[in-house]
């Protein structure tokens, strides 16, 4: 196969790569103590460096594998870095998982170490220590008090690299230039929506390629602002990461969540890489301060937000300035309102980048008005994991791009996505039978995924193929396209249609709580507390005329007939969304099987 690159090969050639390019520009920022505090490529080097020798003085070689458990910080970039010089294998495991969860990933990956952020994540570890023989050392950045001998604090870890660096034996340029190209790198635990996670197993020139196949696509330029706010163990993130120094760019964490609105305005990012739930909650809290306000800003917003979802269909996302009509119309939305929008946002976005699941449509056109155009990207933990991105300036709301470069694609008889190239895992860690099963003698790696590919080559994914809902009646149903439409409505934060081997699908509705309970008090719905709101028949008829009205555009045997409404949102400390924010249906389903069965076992003519 010929390449489309001149690719480094590894990890370490990257990075040596960009410290020599861009040495003096930021490469991270976080906020300690209400102040922003960067570090350059040249500091992030030396640090990284020291990380490499002090885990190397511990005894940490080739072929190890060294786990990190830890919120997003620079520490984590910085220790997955070291070991990619070493040819220690990381592995990465999400802070919210318990204990048990964590246990299951240590023993499995044979990892005989971890970093950790704070005591928090370090009692877990404690917590599982005993079943964890061969475990040496854990490095935590909380400083503690801990006096026992196989923890040790990551100061003394710099420490240690310190100590070894003044003997000048050992550079991590010289462990660097020991690393292969097929060397395992991670191993990254696809979090699964049932059973135990697999480890996927990436090489070095896995997440090399990919990370310089996809910013060649949005062609990102030097010494510019990233706002990091996804977990660094999941594959989307990790891969921002290392893209992001590649094209010498300065990644700036956010503090958390509820922070992402102050550290936008703070950070005025130039890139944003997120999962669609983040623009959905935007969106939703834009609408939310529009409907407390006057009827006059109502009616502004409304006529704006008309003007310039048209003017995105038709010019900006194509990035052509707008003409005809809209040469007038749109620069008054933009100034009465989309620019406090963008301003709000920060201001000097390039881009924003969604993936991990759809983006509504809707979505996409609204912040395409305000100035953020939002390229779609497509790729699972397999694939390294992007495969599909959407072209700057050719943006097709509804797809996920075009094969970046050196990837190929391809739509099975059934239906299902294939994807081959260099993106494709080694395979599942310790389950030969399993990878088998995904990835077949040409090379051909079985996403799971249902799609279709247009005339212009672009992909549109409508669903997993274990998603597919058969009702009784043998008709097929795919929920998730379903569950866009849906979530169009300001008065549904999440949603699952459920309904297979059923005579019909019905929908599991989690109301926006905020906006339910404004329409209650605006109406004088008395009510004692919010899950008796849910009961009231007013409310169930609101849910119903919403349903009827989005569902407008669905075929008779997709429309959900009934529905459930649900108080608590599904969330990942219930087991009902995955670490990466995707809904696990067969939990979800398990949770309300009584309500659920309650519901079909009513007679529908009833």
């Amino acid at each position: 196969m010929k390449l489309s690159l001149n690719y480094l090969e590894t990890i370490p050639e990257m990075f040596a790569y960009s410290c020599d390019k861009y040495g003096d520009l930021v490469r991270f920022g976080e906020k300690k103590d209400g102040e922003w505090k960067t570090l350059t490529f040249n500091e992030t080097r030396d640090i990284v460096e020291k990380i490499a020798l002090g885990l190397n003085a511990l005894g940490y070689k080739h072929g190890d594998k060294f786990a990190i458990q830890s919120e997003n910080c620079k520490e984590w970039t910085m220790t997955d870095l070291a070991c990619a010089h070493l040819g220690v294998v990381s592995v990465a495991i999400y802070p919210t998982l318990p204990a048990n969860q964590v246990n299951y990933i240590m023993e499995n990956s044979g990892a005989i170490g971890v970093f950790v952020s704070d005591q928090v994540q370090l009692a877990k570890i404690k917590e599982i220590k005993n079943d964890l023989p061969d475990l040496k050392y854990a490095v935590c950045l909380e400083e503690g008090q801990d006096d026992e001998d196989w923890i040790i604090s990551y100061s003394d870890l710099i420490k240690k690299g310190e100590e070894v660096k003044a003997i000048g034996k050992q550079t991590l340029e010289s462990f660097g230039k020991k690393i292969k190209k097929d060397d395992l790198w991670t191993l990254i635990y696809t979090s699964g929506t049932t059973g135990n996670p697999k480890g996927v197993m990436l090489s070095q020139f896995n997440i090399s390629s990919n990370a310089q196949s996809a910013m060649e696509r949005i062609k990102i330029p030097a010494d510019v602002r990233f706002l990091s706010f996804l977990p660094l163990s999941h594959s989307f993130e990790r891969i921002v990461s290392h893209g992001s120094y590649y094209c010498g760019a300065g990644v700036y964490f956010a503090e958390s969540l509820d922070k992402i609105a102050d550290n936008l305005k703070e950070v005025k990012p130039h890139y944003m890489f997120s999962v669609p739930r983040i623009f959905e909650k935007v969106y939703a809290k834009i609408h939310a301060g529009i409907a407390e306000g006057s009827n006059l800003k109502k009616k502004i917003f409304a006529w704006a937000k008309k003007v310039g979802e048209e003017a995105a269909h038709k010019y900006l996302v194509f990035e052509k300035r707008p003409r005809g009509k809209y040469a007038i119309s749109y620069p008054i939305a933009k100034a009465l309102v989309f620019n406090k929008i963008s301003k709000a946002l920060g201001g000097e976005f390039i881009y924003a980048v969604s993936g991990g699941a759809p983006l509504a449509e809707h979505i996409g056109y609204f912040f395409s008005a305000a100035g953020i155009n939002i390229l779609e990207g497509f790729g699972l933990t397999e694939t390294s994991p992007v495969t599909h991105l959407t072209p700057p300036g050719k943006i097709k709301f509804g797809y996920v791009g075009l094969p970046i470069l050196d990837v190929e694609c391809m739509i099975a008889p059934d239906g299902e996505l294939l994807i081959r190239g260099l993106c494709v895992m080694q395979g599942y860690y310790k389950n030969p039978i399993e990878t088998k099963e995904v990835i077949d003698e040409n090379g051909w790696f079985h996403t799971g995924d249902i799609g279709m590919i247009d005339e212009e080559g672009y992909l549109k994914i409508t669903d997993r193929k274990k998603n597919i809902i058969v009702t009784a009646g043998g008709k097929n149903i795919a929920p998730a396209p379903i569950e866009n439409v849906m979530l169009e409505s300001k008065y549904i934060e999440q949603v699952v249609i459920v309904g297979d081997r059923r005579k019909y699908p019905i929908a599991l509705i989690v109301p926006a709580r905020d906006e339910l309970e404004n329409w209650a008090q605006e109406r004088a719905i008395v009510y004692s507390n919010y899950y008796a709101l849910l009961g009231n028949q007013e409310v169930y008829a609101l849910f119903e005329s919403e349903l009827e009205e989005f569902q407008n555009r669905l075929a008779r045997f997709e429309k959900s007939k009934k529905i459930l409404l649900i108080g608590d949102p599904f969330t990942i400390e219930n087991e009902e969304l995955t670490p990466s924010l995707k809904v696990r249906r067969r939990k979800v389903e398990e949770h309300y099987k009584k309500q659920i069965d309650a519901l079909y076992a009513v007679d529908d003519d009833s």
